[in-house]
């Protein structure tokens, strides 16, 4: 949508309003309970001459999830982005869930793909990170990984290992690689995913996993090489201290061709929770992606990424914070450029049981 502008606002405000009257439209749903949250930020950037400066409305972002039954649940996203142009409004998740138990949950619908731990725990709402902004692998919109999936997911909690585990398979990405295929796969094509968690019990705090995606990406409308991502997350977030270290490979072998390329990518983020009292958490990450020369997908497409970035999160109410960061990129064979950042983020929760 183009140009959109304020009844974007009320877009937001009348999905979470329409979710929390589920139960008196649906006949035969008794809603055990209803809970939404509405997220936003503020951005201040400050950067090196020949980069655009000043303030920018980061992502309104709306989430409701509903019990519908003893056993189905509904969840939904949707945001509103700003472009140049205004306002554009997208469906980011949505699920129906049918739970038998803990260890056996099918869904369908659009989800974030769990070939990253940052992509599945930290989600649009940029409240619920540490940081300013997502790993350049996993950002929105970009074309490394996909970020989103659209199709079908077998999921749950193996308690006696303990271990989470997703399966799935869907429509695979689009021809300009961002897109999730939430109208159809053109080729007909499937992608698969499967990703895994450990979680020892006596490390609490501390997660180990990775996972698989395979795909085959289209060009024009013909098929040109078969993708292979292959990813694995380490992480420990205890009392103070939250370090997140994931490595990526994303692999792709032309059609009619024996051998694949490989474009890695990793990022390890520290960060260290002060005191209650002081509400302040310091974090650092440094960040690198590596693409093949070679590459048939990504030739055009994405360059060499490096950044180091340092910064500091303020909680100064329960549902908002400050931040402030620095961040030196380097991206292709251009020099390493410097920017700071300012950022505003709130939660406001909606609905209860």
């Amino acid at each position: 949508m183009r140009g959109v502008r304020h009844p974007t606002t009320w877009l937001i405000v009348g999905f979470l309003i329409a979710a929390s009257r589920l139960e008196g439209q649906t006949p035969g749903a008794e809603t055990e309970f209803l809970r939404g949250f509405i997220f936003a930020d503020v951005l201040y950037k400050s950067a090196e001459e020949g980069m655009t400066e000043g303030f920018f409305i980061g992502q309104t972002v709306a989430h409701a999830n509903a019990t519908l039954s003893e056993n189905l649940v509904f969840f939904g996203e949707v945001s509103v982005t700003a472009r140049s142009s205004g306002f554009t409004l997208a469906v980011e998740r949505l699920i129906l869930r049918y739970e038998f138990n803990d260890p056996l949950k099918v869904s369908a619908g659009r989800y974030h793909t769990p070939i990253s731990f940052w992509n599945t725990e930290f989600h649009h709402g940029l409240w619920l990170q540490g940081s300013v902004s997502r790993p350049e692998a996993v950002k929105f919109g970009g074309s490394y990984l996909p970020v989103h999936f659209v199709g079908a997911m077998l999921e749950g909690n193996l308690t006696d290992v303990p271990l989470h585990y997703s399966a799935g398979f869907g429509n695979g990405r689009t021809e300009n690689l961002v897109g999730a295929g939430s109208a159809g796969d053109p080729l007909g094509s499937t992608a698969f995913v499967l990703a895994a968690s450990l979680r020892p019990r006596g490390l609490f705090g501390f997660r180990v996993g990775g996972g698989a995606y395979f795909d085959r990406i289209s060009e024009g409308g013909v098929e040109v090489a078969d993708e292979r991502i292959l990813s694995g997350h380490l992480v420990w977030d205890r009392n103070n201290v939250e370090a997140i270290a994931e490595v990526f490979h994303v692999s792709h072998r032309e059609l009619g061709l024996d051998e694949a390329t490989g474009s890695p990518s990793w990022y390890v983020h520290v960060g260290y929770r002060l005191p209650t009292s002081v509400r302040l958490t310091p974090y650092a990450r440094y960040e690198e992606i590596s693409i093949d020369e070679q590459d048939v997908v990504f030739e055009d497409v994405l360059a060499d990424y490096e950044a180091a970035i340092v910064g500091i999160r303020y909680d100064f109410e329960s549902y908002a914070a400050l931040k402030a960061e620095y961040r030196g990129e380097k991206v292709g064979d251009v020099g390493r450029t410097d920017s700071w950042f300012a950022q505003a983020s709130f939660a406001i929760p909606v609905g209860g049981s």
